[in-house]
């Protein structure tokens, strides 16, 4: 059953994580976390490859918060992580996005493949390629067909690789199938958080309004929002109490 009324599903969480507050400042944190859930879709997720600039990790996970996507995976490839995807640079980097996005690290394309599929997700790449979708798209029918929208059902994930690299072959023999951007431009690139930018905002455009979240998944967010919060604040009122 689709919730209605999320703090019906947030409500016990909320209690204890706004545990310690009173009055207005538990109201308007109660507030802002039911709206947060409300808004957040359920049928688009990122997935970044091989990402080693914690300034680019940042910005995607900024575009993710401003365009609702819940779910921002890190895999690890061709190339050692550099920073940490749950870690307090990156919330900094991130101006406090990642408190509001959950950031997963996964061992392998094979990894991230298998639990995408087992959560329903189709994978498209943004990847150069003959036959890929390009996007912003000119025929929105055309490319709700060929990437599987318009469907209550369909979910997808957007895959990502780095400006340098680029997505590995398994990661992209695993996508159901392929996005671009046409450039025209003497340089025909973009780094990483500008071509995210772009694609995300179009995907969330052509796959329209979010479907609702049922109670479960709403109570899931909500409890993940709630830790990855007091993950964000507690270091920064340790950095203040040191300062």
């Amino acid at each position: 059953m689709a919730c209605r009324n999320v703090a019906c599903a947030t409500a016990l969480l909320l209690a204890r994580g706004a545990r310690g507050l009173a009055g207005p400042v538990r109201d308007r944190f109660r507030e802002r976390l039911d709206d947060v859930v409300r808004r957040r879709r359920g049928d688009l997720v990122v997935v970044v490859e091989d990402c080693t600039d914690p300034a680019n990790a940042a910005s995607v996970a900024r575009i993710c918060d401003a365009f609702a996507v819940p779910d921002l995976y890190f895999v690890r490839n061709r190339t050692p992580p550099r920073f940490d995807p749950n870690g307090e640079g990156l919330r900094r980097l991130s101006a406090s996005a990642t408190q509001w996005v959950r950031t997963t690290a996964l061992e392998s394309p094979a990894d991230a493949h298998e639990t995408l599929r087992a959560a329903g997700f189709s994978s498209v790449a943004s990847v150069l390629a003959q036959g890929a979708v390009a996007l912003p798209a000119a025929d929105d029918v055309a490319a709700r067909s060929a990437l599987g929208l318009g469907a209550s059902s369909s979910k997808l994930a957007l895959w990502l690789g780095t400006e340098s690299q680029g997505l590995s072959e398994e990661s992209v023999a695993g996508c159901d199938a392929c996005v671009m951007i046409p450039m025209v431009g003497a340089v025909q690139s973009l780094n990483l958080a500008a071509a995210a930018g772009i694609l995300v905002a179009e995907l969330a455009r052509l796959a329209g309004p979010a479907p609702p979240l049922d109670d479960a998944a709403a109570a899931s967010l909500a409890t993940d929002l709630l830790s990855q919060r007091d993950a964000w604040h507690t270091p920064q009122r340790r950095l203040r109490r040191r300062t």
